[in-house]
């Protein structure tokens, strides 16, 4: 496994930890813009993933959904991406249909993708040149007959 999937995996497992604390407790619930809530397990996720990211890959540039764009990033050969809890109104309701979302692309171009469901343990990793896995188990599309 490369060493970037790796370090993606770590943080996104230890956002799933994070975001676990605030699932179906009290947390502040605030509007970014109309209809779209960030909540203390958004910012606490986005700040365990951005730690672990920035710390193992510093020369690697940073987007996310609840971090202000730096336009730093753009000088950047890679960059990660993130959403660091992809259905915050799933999570708001208590619906176990969230993920962590986290990518990496390089000059432009995706070259690995993690998403992990705390609740239902579910680990989806895809990387250029190996494959797609779920909880480290080959996964493929199906082909429309």
């Amino acid at each position: 496994m490369n060493s970037d999937l790796k370090i993606a995996k770590e943080a996104a497992i230890e956002a799933g930890k994070v975001i676990l604390q605030y699932y179906k407790a009290d947390y502040e619930i605030k509007e970014k813009s109309y209809h779209n809530p960030v909540t203390t397990a958004d910012n606490a996720a986005d700040d365990k993933i951005k730690n672990i990211l920035t710390i193992n890959r510093p020369q690697y540039g940073w987007l996310s959904e609840e971090t202000l764009d730096s336009p730093e990033r753009l000088s950047k050969k890679k960059v990660w991406v993130v959403d660091p809890l992809d259905g915050t109104k799933e999570f708001i309701e208590g619906v176990p249909n969230f993920v962590v979302s986290i990518g990496l692309v390089r000059d432009g171009k995706p070259i690995l993708g993690v998403l992990y469901n705390p609740v239902t343990l579910e680990l989806f990793t895809a990387s250029e040149g190996e494959g797609a896995y779920l909880n480290n188990k080959r996964i493929h599309c199906t082909k429309k007959i």
